[in-house]
C-alpha cells in the first residue's frame, strides 16, 4: 500500500516537472519592438520625384511601387529611394541605386542599374512636350522578367 502511495506520489511530481518544462520551453520571449520604416530623405530643392506602380494581369491591384528622386533639369539619371511589393514588403535604399533616364526612344524610359527593368514612361510628355500636371498620373509599362510585362501608371511629385 505504502508502495502504491509513493509511485503515485512519484508520478505525480514527474509529471509536475514535465509540465514546467513544456511550458518553460513553449513559452514566446517577448518579441522586440517593431522598427518604423525609415522615410525617403528630405527633397533637396530642385529635385522631382516620381512614383510608379504597375497591376496583376487580373484584379488591376498593384503588384510592384518605385519611388524615385528625379534628376536636375538635363540630367540622365533617377535615384532609386524605395520599392514596395504586394505584400507589404519595402525596400528603402540608403545608397540610391541610379537609374538611366532616356528620352532618345519613342517613350522616356528608365532603366536599373543592372539593366533588368525597364520602365518605358508613356505619357511622360504630352502634347507639345509638354509635362502632365504635377500630380497627375500618365500611363507607363514596366518590362522585366523578374516581374513580367505589366500596365501601369507614374505621377510626379513635389514631395
Amino acid at each position: 500500500m505504502r508502495t502504491r502511495r509513493v509511485a503515485g506520489i512519484g508520478a505525480g511530481l514527474t509529471a509536475l516537472a514535465l509540465a514546467g518544462l513544456i511550458v518553460t520551453i513553449t513559452r514566446e520571449a517577448t518579441p522586440p519592438p517593431i522598427q518604423p520604416a525609415a522615410a525617403p530623405a528630405p527633397k533637396p530643392a530642385g529635385e522631382t520625384r516620381l512614383y510608379c506602380e504597375f497591376y496583376n494581369f487580373v484584379g488591376r491591384s498593384p503588384k510592384v511601387g518605385f519611388y524615385f528622386a528625379g534628376p536636375a533639369e538635363g540630367a540622365t539619371e533617377y535615384g532609386q529611394l524605395f520599392q514596395t511589393e504586394a505584400d507589404g514588403t519595402q525596400t528603402v535604399f540608403d545608397k540610391r541605386p541610379a537609374w538611366t533616364y532616356d528620352r532618345s526612344g519613342e517613350a522616356p524610359t528608365l532603366r536599373s542599374p543592372d539593366g533588368a527593368i525597364q520602365i518605358n514612361l508613356y505619357g511622360d510628355h504630352g502634347a507639345n512636350g509638354r509635362q502632365p500636371d504635377r500630380g497627375g498620373w500618365f500611363e507607363a509599362g514596366l518590362r522585366s522578367v523578374q516581374y513580367l510585362n505589366l500596365d501601369g501608371q507614374c505621377r510626379r511629385t513635389d514631395s
